[in-house]
């Protein structure tokens, strides 16, 4: 009865070291706190960038253009670049109805990870660009992005 308890005591032991293992790494990520930018479109005559991240505002403004409208939240959302950068996603024109939705930023073993959904409707009697553009705080411009994007039909 007593080698029980002692096989009991390290049974226990070793799955309360086995479930605490794991926790140093889950530590390991950062939350990155971003805003998601509105009332931009990309411009016609561009190539899509390879790379997501644009550090400076003359690339993006080369990229980008404002689509400010009348009313509440009309105006495109400001971006300081000398404080912050963007990443931005952008898709090939397309008639299907698509919305890219940010869903987090995380920093780990100093590489930015974005995941988004891609979420896909309806064919549509005219085109579009997706275009999904978040702000980041300067701090992290200098880590490597990693992109990872999950398509909901």
């Amino acid at each position: 009865m007593n080698m029980k308890k002692i096989i009991f005591a390290m049974a226990s032991l070793l799955m309360m070291v086995g479930c605490t293992a794991n926790k140093p790494a889950e530590e390991d990520i950062e939350s990155v706190p971003f805003e998601v930018a509105k009332n931009y479109f990309f411009k016609n005559n561009q190539e899509i960038p390879v790379s997501p991240k644009i550090t400076s505002a003359d690339t993006f403004d080369r990229l980008f253009g404002m689509a400010a409208f009348m009313g509440k939240d009309g105006q495109p959302t400001t971006i300081d670049f000398d404080k912050q950068f963007v990443l931005a996603i952008v898709l090939p024109v397309t008639d299907v109805a698509t919305e890219i939705i940010p869903d987090k930023v995380e920093l780990k073993d100093d590489r930015l990870f974005y995941s988004y959904e891609l979420k896909t409707g309806e064919q549509q009697s005219y085109f579009i660009q997706p275009v999904s553009i978040i702000i980041l705080d300067k701090q992290f411009e200098n880590h490597e992005v990693v992109v990872d994007s999950k398509v909901t039909l």
